[in-house]
């Protein structure tokens, strides 16, 4: 039987720390999971990049106050690549993501590219996540970020169900 490189960890001893730790809810081994000089790319924009261990767990802690029934479905190694599949309620929005992880020699986390999607989802999350990150610098900051999300989670969030009627309706 030929073999692959490729391998979908089922078992737990299997399993890439960042996942135990995410499941777990342990921010400090989720900090450990990454290398000191690691980088986040933001789901969001290509202009957000979260670097280093304080950095990533500050966001971190933010996503475990929004993210509702956070689980992983799947998990899948390729030599220094890993990709995490999961799923969670956002805003009572579903979201599901997708994590693009690059591991160090050590095991380490180096590089994070993170997707999110359906956008109803996207919008809740980028609604909610940029308020948890304001408020850790001020009420109002959180506040401001909170209003200016508001109006684009509200329009996906009403407007999902109308555009996939048209697209039905234009096959």
């Amino acid at each position: 039987m030929p073999t692959s490189d490729h391998s979908v960890s089922t078992q737990s001893q299997d399993r890439l720390p960042l996942r135990t730790a995410m499941e777990a809810k342990d921010l400090a081994a989720v900090k450990d999971a990454f290398a000191p000089d690691a980088r986040l790319r933001s789901p969001l924009t290509n202009r957000l990049v979260f670097t280093g261990r304080d950095q990533i767990a500050a966001v971190t802690a933010v996503i475990f106050e929004a993210f509702e029934d956070f689980r992983y479905t799947d998990e899948l190694h390729s030599g220094d690549t890993v990709v995490l599949l999961a799923q969670a309620r956002v805003g009572g929005e579903d979201l599901e993501t997708a994590e693009h992880l690059r591991l160090g020699p050590d095991g380490k986390i180096t590089e994070a590219t993170v997707f999110f999607r359906p956008l109803p989802g996207t919008t809740a999350a980028l609604r909610l996540i940029g308020a948890g990150l304001g408020r850790r610098k001020s009420p109002a900051l959180g506040l401001v970020m909170s209003v200016m999300t508001r109006p684009l989670a509200f329009v996906t969030r009403s407007s999902d169900g109308l555009g996939v009627r048209l697209v039905r309706s234009a096959l």
